[in-house]
């Protein structure tokens, strides 16, 4: 029989906003009084006093009111603190023997006991769906401790030029991506984008191609694709990206970042997996990773995995551990259902996956001698595609989102970077044009 690397032939990236592991997923762990949804045996919430008051955080002097894991029954909420600085008061000093506190996350947040809650199935319903029918790593971190920039090039690149993230552009490191090693191997890859921009629309020499390629596709071809495309023509890796809330758009982001709900993540998600299954012959034949950049603030009680990241030519001090831990569901006929897969990953095990299947084993030194995490290839754990499919839940599922209102949007490194490649495009006669083109129904937001 053919080995999983050999038989699995699509894979489907997404990379959704700023949410941690317990936040979203922690709650599967709790009884639940649901027939058909028992506890799932991972490391997430437990609700006996003993574990929550040890995991307790202490909220702003002079009381330090100390708060505990609860539900959250907000869906927009402002958001937190999360820079290199940031995560390490999250963090906490380093104790002996490499243990982290882990008490800081309610005072670096000013006392915004928010970061502390987690949602439920009845919130994250698709979340639910996929880690009761497929995969959930429960060992997967944030590469990095530190914001959203350098861990999309961890992702991304295998390595990080920066630690902090910049608000200008022209500051983005100029970095070669995954893209770029794809189509140095010859490998067919495609991006498919909610929004008007993917992320590294920040890194300026890809904005023509991001906006005139083929290659950059709009969301809603997706399903039409890989219903219909013949395998001729087909990528083997395919990356999907929802609307960012940081970038210019219109209504609510549906990549999870505050403070945009969940909500709009879920029909994002939703709609990427009924794409994958209405074809099943190519299903029988597709992976698709599902992780989060950083944790954005809100609190994981699990400690990060002790991995040194040394900057590739010194640009920052080094790092001497992982991010928080971050939702990580594998959604694939190769793995069992309600697997739950306990070794340690970050974003560079996508990378090291690649490597398995298209490079020989081998992405780059940076991501070959990264020790500690394994492979993505390591959460399969079937030898065969399972033959059935789990149909698709009805959208009515997904909680009705309250009226969406614009409101003030905190100015950022990453908006004010979006912003700049907002400018530089509409600025561009030609840019300007395409960009109109394939989005026509938005050519007024864009002042076009």
């Amino acid at each position: 029989m053919p080995s999983i690397l050999d038989q699995i032939d699509i894979i489907v990236i997404v990379m959704m906003e700023n949410r941690s592991f317990d936040h979203l997923l922690g709650y599967l762990s709790l009884p639940t009084s649901d027939p058909n949804r028992g506890a799932l045996k991972l490391d997430g919430l437990r609700d006996d006093q003993a574990w929550l008051k040890q995991n307790a955080n202490p909220g702003l002097p002079p009381d330090s009111f100390r708060y505990q894991q609860v539900p959250l029954h907000e869906l927009n909420i402002a958001d937190s603190p999360h820079e290199r600085p940031d995560v390490a008061a999250q963090f906490g000093p380093i104790q002996p023997g490499g243990f982290y506190p882990m008490k800081g996350f309610v005072q670096n947040a000013k006392g915004d006991s928010n970061v502390m809650g987690y949602y439920n199935a009845d919130v994250v319903p698709i979340h639910d769906f996929f880690a009761r029918n497929f995969c959930v790593c429960d060992r997967w971190f944030a590469a990095l401790p530190a914001g959203t920039q350098p861990n999309r090039l961890m992702a991304m690149a295998g390595e990080s030029r920066i630690d902090l993230n910049v608000g200008d552009p022209l500051s983005f490191p100029d970095q070669p991506l995954v893209y770029d090693w794809l189509t140095q191997r010859g490998v067919p890859w495609r991006v498919y984008h909610q929004g008007f921009f993917p992320f590294f629309s920040m890194m300026l020499k890809w904005a023509p191609e991001m906006v005139g390629s083929d290659r950059f596709r709009r969301f809603d071809q997706l399903s039409v694709d890989f219903k219909l495309e013949p395998d001729q023509t087909f990528p083997k890796v395919i990356f999907v990206e929802p609307k960012y809330t940081d970038a210019p758009h219109t209504g609510e982001g549906s990549d999870d970042h505050r403070p945009s709900s969940v909500l709009g993540g879920q029909h994002f998600l939703l709609d990427i997996y009924r794409a994958l299954v209405s074809n099943k012959s190519r299903w029988l034949r597709t992976a698709m990773v599902i992780t989060y950049d950083e944790h954005g603030g809100f609190y994981d009680h699990v400690q990060p995995l002790a991995i040194v990241t040394q900057a590739p030519n010194h640009e920052y001090s080094d790092f001497v551990s992982s991010g928080p831990r971050v939702p990580g569901l594998v959604i694939s006929p190769f793995v069992s259902a309600a697997h739950v897969h306990s070794d340690p990953l970050d974003h560079t095990s996508i990378l090291r996956f690649l490597a398995q299947k298209f490079g020989g084993n081998s992405y780059s030194p940076a991501v070959n001698n990264r020790k500690g995490v394994g492979s993505l290839l390591d959460t399969f754990d079937l030898t065969a595609p399972r033959q059935g499919i789990p149909p698709p839940p009805a959208d009515s599922i997904i909680p009705t989102a309250n009226p969406y209102v614009r409101g003030f949007r905190t100015q950022t490194e990453n908006v004010k970077a979006f912003q700049q490649v907002a400018n530089h495009i509409t600025g561009d006669p030609e840019l300007a044009h395409k960009l109109a083109a394939k989005f026509p129904e938005q050519r007024d937001f864009l002042g076009l």
